[in-house]
């Protein structure tokens, strides 16, 4: 069991202002937290705490036009661009079944949700980002 105290918010913004290439993932790992407490420590500043409401959010991802669908685990990535379309809602599972974009999802493991704005020089970068229980990501649309 780690018995390590686990980083205060300002320590991880900290963290991530000293290692800007880190993806979150990594430095979650380093920091010894999940990804979804390393971004909620960024509540305020470009974070902002949303509801995982599944159906909801891809019923209306569809009006944003071309974005980056992106699902990860320690063995793959997977990343698709397109339009989030033909949506299928649930309770138990949604889908998405796009040309390009062709989702299976499960609503219940959606736990926690942010939109993130991040500054890249003259560039602002948003997403939408969702985990499970645990702080583990299970999906991002960029």
């Amino acid at each position: 069991m780690d018995q390590r105290v686990k980083p205060a918010p300002h320590e991880i913004r900290r963290a991530r202002t000293d290692n800007p290439k880190t993806r979150e993932r990594d430095l979650a790992a380093q920091l010894g937290i999940s990804e979804a407490e390393l971004v909620a420590a960024h509540c305020g500043d470009g974070v902002v705490l949303i509801e995982p409401r599944v159906n909801d959010l891809l019923t209306g991802l569809e009006a944003v036009g071309e974005v980056m669908a992106l699902t990860r685990n320690e063995s793959a990535v997977h990343e698709k661009i397109g339009v989030y379309d033909k949506v299928v809602t649930g309770n138990h599972n949604a889908m998405v079944l796009g040309e390009n974009i062709d989702l299976r999802i499960f609503p219940k493991v959606w736990a926690h949700g942010f939109a993130v704005e991040k500054r890249d020089g003259d560039e602002i970068r948003r997403s939408l980002q969702f985990f499970d229980a645990a702080g583990e990501a299970v999906h991002k649309v960029h």
